[in-house]
């Protein structure tokens, strides 16, 4: 099998590896992971978005940057969920002011001694940018949104931050299911209520879940999610399970997928992979990125095996006594035979990074196009390989 180099990937926070038994099981390959600092470390395999949408994970187990730094530190103001009655209340640092329970408009937050953990808020982000970064990966990975508004004054919010990243039972279904985005509502005020309505009184964290399209599916305080001096994890994993987007049929998407490539007279090019892996998401943003160019002869679908009704049946159905990791690819003919797969004499070429791969790559879509020209190929072959250059570059 070809060897990989690692890579670069932008990530704000990881959590320890699930186990998980599956077919094709494991990535063929790891990339590094740029945690925003000058220091490369491994990405955990349940990256999620957090204040910025991550590029890709890794199979490699460590914890975050924030997670190394703050371990078992007490976390700041973190006695009950952050909100402020409209009264005559007195502010200390202990009391951010947090909503207008009359408008919804949400005053200054004042300003309080910094939490020992390290920030899980980029104050200064564009609320609407995560947004939309996050909403790319969701249509991508046919996910819902998952807002999580507060900013690092709340401890609350690192609470809650901590259930979705460590708690074994919820961990699973953020990573899998929603595209985790933080946005600071310091200065995301009108965003916010944008989302959520100026009616309603504000406490932090506030959750908001968009699904693949952008739209509002619900608003939900926190507060009822509490018990006692922290979230209950079985109430939190009884709210995200009635928020997450309906099983897709690999068998049911396979078919759509062949029925629509006779009907354009095109190929189907089948992408196999799980949410845990990196190179997998790397792929399947690379995929989105050129879907002008390789719509033009293939209909696209992805399979996840551990997300998908019937997947692993599919999956052994299109690459039968083949193992090599995920990623891996096969092309079909409208009638379903097999054009061209990613299982290359030396093993499986996963994502095409190295040199001898992206050839491989190259010859696969060269053997089933009808209508890409040899500049179209050119022009995927140099953004795979400008892809590693920028990679390598990095790491020196």
């Amino acid at each position: 099998m070809f060897s990989k180099r690692s890579t670069h990937v932008r990530v704000m926070l990881t959590a320890t590896l699930i186990p998980f038994a599956m077919l094709f099981s494991g990535c063929s390959d790891s990339p590094e992971v740029d945690l925003g600092k000058a220091s490369d470390q491994q990405a955990s395999p349940e990256t999620t978005s957090g204040t910025t949408s991550a590029d890709a994970t890794d199979p490699q187990t460590t914890a975050s940057a924030a997670d190394i730094a703050t371990a078992d530190l007490p976390v700041a103001n973190a006695t009950s969920t952050e909100s402020v009655a409209m009264s005559t209340i007195a502010l200390t640092p202990a009391e951010p002011a947090a909503a207008d329970s009359l408008n919804g408009s949400v005053p200054d937050v004042v300003e309080i001694p910094k939490s020992k953990r390290e920030p899980i808020y980029i104050e200064e982000a564009n609320g609407k940018e995560l947004i939309a970064t996050a909403m790319k990966e969701a249509q991508r990975d046919h996910k819902h949104v998952l807002i999580e508004w507060g900013g690092n004054w709340c401890g609350w919010c690192f609470k809650l931050h901590d259930v979705f990243h460590k708690d074994a039972a919820v961990r699973p279904i953020v990573h899998e299911e929603f595209v985790l985005v933080l946005i600071d509502q310091g200065k995301n005020k009108d965003l916010m209520l944008e989302y959520g309505g100026a009616d309603r009184q504000y406490s932090y964290p506030h959750l908001t879940i968009l699904d693949e399209q952008g739209s509002v599916l619900t608003n939900q305080e926190t507060g009822s999610l509490e018990e006692g001096s922290n979230h209950d994890p079985k109430l939190v994993t009884a709210f995200l399970n009635q928020w997450t987007p309906e099983k897709i049929d690999a068998e049911a998407l396979l078919a759509d997928a062949l029925k629509k490539a006779a009907d354009e007279k095109k190929n189907v090019m089948v992408r196999v992979g799980t949410p845990y892996c990196g190179w997998c998401n790397i792929l399947a943003s690379f995929m989105q990125d050129h879907e002008s160019l390789l719509s033009r002869d293939y209909v696209d679908i992805k399979i996840d095996t551990m997300r998908m009704v019937n997947s692993e049946q599919v999956a052994s159905l299109l690459a039968p006594q083949k193992n090599g990791g995920v990623p891996w690819m096969v092309l079909l003919d409208p009638s379903g035979k097999e054009l061209s797969s990613s299982f290359a004499p030396d093993g499986n070429i996963g994502y095409p990074y190295q040199p001898e791969e992206i050839a491989y790559f190259i010859s696969m879509l060269r053997s089933t196009r009808t209508n890409l020209t040899d500049d179209d190929l050119q022009t995927i072959a140099a953004d795979l390989n400008a892809y590693r250059e920028t990679q390598e570059a990095k790491r020196r």
